[in-house]
């Protein structure tokens, strides 16, 4: 019965250690702004940063204005994208 009880012990352990880096292998990476966002910026798509994921972390400001961060596409483009909901 005890070693049982280790058994659950141990694979519920193993569980949450298994979700804890699930959840964060799914963080949305890098973000970028667009020439929408920031007609100053100059370039069509400039990267701002990583987000660590989860709600509200994909954001930057920028003078004074807080903007949600893009996707970067394949084509070089930012996406219309958010990496994030809020």
């Amino acid at each position: 019965m005890n070693l049982r009880k280790i058994g659950l012990s141990v694979s519920a352990f193993a569980l949450a250690i298994a979700g804890a880096f699930a959840t964060n292998a799914q963080s949305p990476g890098s973000g970028y702004t667009n020439l929408q966002q920031v007609p100053s910026q100059g370039s069509p798509c400039v990267y701002r940063g990583s987000c660590a994921g989860g709600f509200n972390t994909c954001r930057v400001t920028l003078s004074g204005v807080t903007l949600q961060l893009l996707q970067l596409e394949s084509n070089g483009t930012c996406s219309s994208t958010v990496l994030s909901q809020p």
